[in-house]
């Protein structure tokens, strides 16, 4: 019967391989996709918060900024 001890262990060590792939993984610059039809990215962070707000949030923003 195998030991269930060393199994947890195995198990322990597979998990916490994966956990560190990911974090290189998200670590990792992502490469910039300069085709045709795609969002433009955002530039300055006036549009971060402008992204951040509801639809009518936005426009009573947009309403009462003029």
């Amino acid at each position: 019967m195998p030991n269930p001890t060393r199994t947890w262990q195995l198990v322990s060590l597979v998990l916490a391989c994966a956990l560190i792939a990911a974090l290189i993984q998200l670590h990792r610059p992502v490469p910039v996709n300069a085709q045709k039809g795609t969002s433009p990215a955002v530039n300055k962070i006036t549009d971060y918060e402008r992204l951040a707000l509801s639809p009518n949030a936005r426009r009573v923003h947009e309403r009462y900024s003029l």
